[in-house]
């Protein structure tokens, strides 16, 4: 078992807006600080079949960096910018496992937990759906408090995988193996608003693959599918003032094969 704890200090440099920004935003974007606390430990047991890994983490990142989408007040056009939040925070914790139920067969999985929010924001972009888009609003919402965009609250992986000896061939020593293995997080959303058009449902997809390969990795061939089960789900949704709300959609179902060689 191996305990620790640590601090960290991260920086990342400022830049500038080249583009049309609204008055009072600077054109000088500030750099970033991030203060980071981590703790937890690293374990071993059952003659070292098994993996036992935990962390706990508290990160503060002032003059947090993100890109705002505005609209115009009075119009139907939007502008994009790049600003400085004062604090933005993430805490949360990580815990990853391995088991090797037998020399053949092995077992892993993961679940981690992300409070991440908006600390002082007095200053960040209103909601689309507040704003009306020919008499306007106030642009300004104080958005401390909110979750962060970006960030799923839950996230967890399990997959397992095997390698059975086939014994000798032709071109030497063989195995059949496979692996799967299946990924979910909850929702999130992707505008730095927190607009509500905004909000990705939780999704979750899984992934397989098994093949022949030689001992020596001279040759290696699988069948492999990426999102097994073809689930429907969106990386991120976008609205603007109009209504429009615009997705990048996961990849479908995808079937392949794979020839590799090593030599």
């Amino acid at each position: 078992v191996l305990v620790y704890a640590s601090y960290s200090r991260g920086n990342k440099s400022g830049g500038l807006n080249l583009t049309n920004i609204p008055a009072g935003v600077s054109p000088d974007v500030g750099g970033e600080k991030v203060d980071n606390y981590e703790a937890g430990f690293k374990s071993q047991f059952w003659g070292g079949k098994a993996t036992l890994n935990a962390a706990a983490f508290w990160t503060d990142v002032f003059d947090y960096q993100t890109a705002i989408v505005e609209q115009v007040v009075g119009t139907n056009s939007t502008r994009n910018y790049i600003t400085n939040i004062p604090l933005a925070r993430a805490r949360g914790f990580e815990l990853d496992s391995a088991l090797a139920l037998s020399k053949h067969v092995n077992l892993n999985a993961s679940l981690a937990y992300t409070d991440a929010y908006y600390v002082d924001f007095k200053n960040g972009p209103t909601p689309v759906e507040a704003l009306n888009p020919t008499t306007g609003g106030s642009p300004i919402s104080d958005l401390s408090g909110k979750p962060l965009s970006g960030v799923p609250s839950w996230s967890w992986s399990a997959g397992g995988d095997f390698a059975i000896p086939l014994g000798a061939t032709v071109l030497g020593d063989a195995e059949f193996y496979g692996r799967a293995d299946y990924s979910w997080r909850s929702s999130y959303y992707t505008a730095v608003s927190d607009s509500r058009y905004s909000l990705v449902p939780s999704w979750g997809v899984a992934n397989a693959r098994v093949g022949v390969r030689l001992v020596d990795a001279a040759l290696d061939i699988s069948v492999w599918a990426k999102n097994l089960f073809d689930k429907d789900y969106v990386d991120t949704l976008s609205v603007v003032n109009t209504g429009l709300v615009t997705a990048t959609v996961g990849d479908p179902r995808t079937i392949g094969v794979t020839l590799r060689s090593k030599f």
